[in-house]
């Protein structure tokens, strides 16, 4: 775990959308005051509860404002959740080993896992929910783990909490009488009042318009209308997205999923959860207008799990192993292709990036081509076992090689360069509606909300300082060009 948390993590910048906007929300949570609502320059935009922005504000004040602080919260949830998914499913140690593994190693997770977003937090509410449910019928205690998770997740992500609710459903009606016999529900209720509280404190404070932007643009109209551009790829956009986001397990999922299947029918109670959640978040998802990566994270729980049911147990089908297998060795293909056009010199990046990426290409790809002839074999914990520790090390030579969460490095450096309290000017290439990504990562770095301009405004403007991407920003013959990298610091006497 250690090394797919630590791996490059001082190489570490924010990028604009979304690190840059909460870890700015956070630190003007530290310089105000104010930590019940999260303001962006002293607006409130509602739209998001604040506890991510609790636990970064933390960070700052203990270590103080910067990149890696931000970053510093997630990070270590991150390291923790596996431990918990260890510690807390019902089920053998070998079985929690593998389901903790699968977890951490799987790349979206170890992507959000790097950055501030809301949704590894929310993550950590789905555990507890998971826990709480699974291990009901042990004692009336579970019910306050469960709560508390499901409050977490709502403080995290808001009313997208409730697809935790909606996805758990499945379990919760087929053992309903154990949970009602135990108490669960009532038990349940105190994990979610600090959440309700909030709730409660921020729509006295802006009444209508809190509902509206909070319910109203980040709800139902996220899943009814879509607050982006909608993707062409349309339902088909998470089963695309998982051949990149779920490497390197997603060959073994349809294995998987046939053997819990079985499971769920013969009353294994971490399978019934694992494919019951599976049907009806994926589904929720798929018919929401609005489509991204990180949504899919609650998914990677109950694949890991399944994968683990696999891996450790009987049952299941040759027919989805055989499958598996086949996707095994088409995944290892297309890694093994792009490792050699790497070391070919076919891509467009360093030498120094070329030969690493080439190497993790290679190794990755012969592990998982030796993955699918062991699981043709029905040999599924070698099959597993030939995956995790290649991938492993591929997560450390990445993180200290190719420098994967430095996001914004150009933007770090001059940051560095600025002298402290000057003012700067931003010119921006497009208008901040079309593409505001850039500036928001640049106002994390400076102390003021900078100005902004157009390259055609800039061979005109007056002396200061001035910042852009470079292409945007073209130095004149007068100006002092202090950084120049993919940003631009000028100063114009």
């Amino acid at each position: 775990m250690a090394t797919v948390t630590l791996s490059g993590v001082w190489a570490s910048s924010l990028q604009g959308c979304d690190e840059a906007y909460y870890a700015h929300m956070a630190r003007g949570m530290l310089e105000s005051g104010d930590f019940l609502v999260p303001r962006y320059d002293g607006a409130a935009p509602l739209d998001k509860p604040p506890l991510l922005m609790w636990l970064v504000a933390a960070s700052f004040r203990v270590f103080g404002v910067g990149d890696v602080q931000a970053r510093l919260p997630v990070l270590l949830v991150g390291a923790a959740v596996p431990f918990a998914v260890w510690w807390g499913i019902p089920q053998t140690a070998a079985f929690r080993f593998v389901a903790a593994s699968t977890l951490a190693t799987t790349l979206l997770y170890a992507q959000l896992q790097h950055m501030v977003m809301t949704d590894l937090v929310a993550f950590v509410g789905l555990v507890g929910v998971a826990v709480g449910l699974l291990r009901a019928a042990e004692g009336q205690g579970w019910g306050w783990v469960a709560g508390l998770g499901l409050g977490v997740a709502a403080l995290a992500k808001g009313p997208l909490a409730a697809l935790f609710v909606l996805a758990s459903l499945p379990y919760a009606v087929r053992h309903r009488e154990e949970l009602l016999r135990s108490g669960f529900l009532a038990r349940a209720i105190p994990g979610i009042l600090p959440a309700a509280a909030w709730y409660a404190l921020v729509w006295r404070e802006f009444g209508r318009e809190f509902v509206d932007v909070h319910f109203g643009v980040f709800l139902f109209r996220l899943a009814a209308q879509g607050i982006a551009a909608e993707s062409p790829l349309g339902p088909a956009f998470y089963l695309v997205s998982a051949l990149w986001r779920f490497l390197p397990w997603w060959p073994l999922l349809p294995a998987a999923l046939v053997a819990g299947w079985g499971a769920a029918r013969a009353e294994d109670r971490t399978a019934e959860w694992s494919v019951g959640f599976t049907a009806v978040y994926f589904t929720a998802i798929t018919a929401m207008r609005t489509k991204t990566d990180h949504y899919a994270l609650p998914l990677v729980l109950p694949a890991a799990l399944l994968v683990a049911g696999w891996v450790t147990g009987g049952g299941g089908s040759r027919a989805a192993e055989s499958l598996s297998s086949v996707l095994c060795r088409f995944l290892g293909g297309l890694l093994a292709v792009g490792g050699t056009a790497a070391a070919a010199g076919l891509l467009a990046a360093p030498l120094q990036l070329r030969l690493p990426a080439a190497a993790l290409g290679l190794l990755v790809a012969w592990a998982i081509v030796r993955c699918g002839n062991l699981v043709r074999r029905g040999e599924r914990e070698a099959a597993w076992s030939a995956v995790l520790w290649p991938v492993v090390l591929a997560y450390a030579v990445a993180g200290v090689a190719l420098r994967p969460w430095d996001a914004e490095p150009g933007l770090r450096t001059v940051a560095k360069a600025l002298p402290a309290g000057e003012p700067v000017v931003y010119v921006a290439g497009q208008p901040l509606s079309q593409n505001s990504c850039p500036y928001l990562a640049l106002r994390f770095r400076v102390d003021r909300p900078p100005r902004v301009i157009s390259p055609a405004e800039f061979p005109s403007a007056p002396p200061g300082w001035y910042v852009g991407r470079a292409g945007d920003l073209v130095p004149r013959a007068q100006d002092r060009v202090v950084v120049r990298s993919d940003w631009v610091l000028v100063h114009r006497p």
